[in-house]
């Protein structure tokens, strides 16, 4: 059969497509997700197919908050068509709706459609590679028992990011719930170099693995095959990776940092993934590294950091950084955990009230420096006294009394702000013996700065290296 002309956005394919990338909408707004399913009548879908190539396929890669829209054709079913739209907001989607081409599309359209559906839907992970052209689409529709919902959309997250990320012929995997009551109702679209590359995929390792999670929370399991269409993947909207878009304005600068910091510094060390990018995120907070930030936060995501931990490492890094420096990055945070479909806000980690935070603070001051901290907060000459009360009942009563890190991972991250933001020498002195009275050695904090190095330079990391081996002393 004659391969279908998908409506879709055009892009170059200059960039490098190795990376996985979300999906996301900026500034606070909410994507605009839903699936749209025609049915031509009978013979006609090569018709329509013409008609969308001559009109709306024309004038949506001009709109830029029209990100991607990907689709199929049934193999079972040649008048029938599904495709998956993505839109920055709503706002984007009715200047979609408004365009030109869209409404000649309507118009020309009308006297063959047989039926449309639109049907709303909210993102649970819409990854794809930086650019690529699909030839293998397949869709399925996937029904979650309710008690099991969370814990699948959190597997199938994992899957899908990582097989976008490691499997070359795998270009984009998307995942979507229906809105209301049908909500454990799970579509998804896979979208691969051909069919040889999705049945390598199929035959891996992590897809086998996930399979025999997923069939434990699931009802039912249907799959749809499509035609082949040359589906041309769409850069807009993406969470690009901030050193891949250097690999041919800059490539010799990629290629000796890539090869530095992803290959050399990480083999050096002896801390696993979880610990290695909290330390980051932590240290790019302090050097105020927010595009970083933004590439580095879903791989952290994937090497086991929850959401909540995340959040803990932003949230305590205000009281270092102050707010002017830490907004940027929370605004960030929510942005893309809105756009791997995790809901906010999260569950409450206060363990304190008003009328103990300064006791609780000051008893985590003790544990973490010792003894001669007690009764810190009413210490010191008169004027300035209540910003010892502050120390005590809002940098540790806030902060580090509440759930999600231990003390010792919260010493550690506060290393970092004061290590990466620089010229607060004497307080990292402290906190480096800080770290060392809650177990974290000379040695550890020593691979710390090591995998830090990268992201603040050598300036700072020897100021580092120095004021721990003051510390030790």
């Amino acid at each position: 059969m004659k391969i279908f002309a998908l409506i879709m956005l055009l892009v170059s394919l200059m960039a490098d497509t190795s990376f996985a990338h979300t999906v996301f909408a900026p500034d606070n707004k909410t994507l605009k997700v839903h699936w749209a399913v025609l049915q031509a009548k009978p013979g006609k879908m090569g018709e329509m197919s013409a008609i969308s190539s001559r009109t709306v396929a024309k004038f949506t890669p001009h709109e830029s908050g029209s990100y991607s829209l990907y689709g199929g054709l049934d193999k079972n079913n040649p008048d029938l068509m599904r495709i998956l739209e993505i839109y920055e907001d709503e706002a984007a989607y009715q200047v979609h709706r408004a365009s030109e081409g869209f409404k000649a599309f309507i118009s020309e359209r009308e006297p063959i459609l047989e039926s449309l559906k639109i049907l709303p839907v909210d993102p649970v992970v819409l990854e794809q590679k930086e650019s690529g052209v699909g030839k293998c689409v397949y869709m399925t529709l996937v029904e979650v028992k309710p008690e099991n919902l969370d814990e699948f959309k959190a597997l199938i997250t994992r899957e899908m990011t990582k097989a976008v990320a490691q499997e070359s012929g795998v270009l984009g995997l998307f995942a979507t719930s229906e809105q209301g009551a049908r909500n454990n109702f799970i579509h998804t679209l896979e979208i691969y170099s051909d069919e040889d590359s999705r049945g390598k995929y199929l035959e891996s390792a992590s897809y086998k693995s996930y399979r025999t999670q997923a069939d434990e929370f699931i009802i039912s399991r249907k799959v749809f095959a499509n035609y082949p269409a040359n589906i041309i993947l769409s850069r807009k909207g993406l969470h690009l990776n901030m050193m891949s878009e250097f690999k041919n304005s800059d490539p010799e600068f990629y290629e000796f940092f890539t090869n530095f910091a992803g290959k050399e510094v990480v083999s050096q060390s002896k801390l696993d993934s979880r610990t290695r990018y909290m330390a980051i995120i932590a240290t790019l907070l302090g050097c105020q590294g927010l595009d970083e930030f933004k590439a580095v936060l879903p791989d952290a995501l994937e090497a086991g950091l929850t959401p909540s931990e995340c959040k803990e490492i932003i949230y305590q890094g205000t009281a270092y950084l102050g707010i002017g420096r830490t907004r940027g990055f929370l605004t960030a945070a929510n942005e893309i955990f809105a756009s791997k479909g995790i809901k906010l806000p999260l569950e409450n980690a206060s363990t304190t009230t008003p009328e103990n935070r300064i006791e609780k603070g000051n008893d985590a001051q003790v544990e973490i420096f010792g003894s001669g901290m007690k009764g810190f907060q009413d210490s010191g000459p008169e004027a300035t006294r209540h910003i010892n009360r502050w120390l005590a009942g809002n940098c540790f009563g806030d902060y580090y009394t509440r759930k999600g890190l231990d003390l010792r991972e919260r010493e550690l991250i506060t290393f970092c702000y004061i290590a990466a933001q620089g010229g607060c020498e004497p307080q990292l002195i402290a906190h480096a013996k800080g770290n060392m009275n809650m177990g974290n050695d000379k040695e550890f904090l020593i691979d710390v700065i090591s995998q830090c190095l990268p992201y603040i330079g050598y300036p700072r990391s020897l100021n580092a290296l120095t004021c721990v081996n003051k510390a030790g002393e």
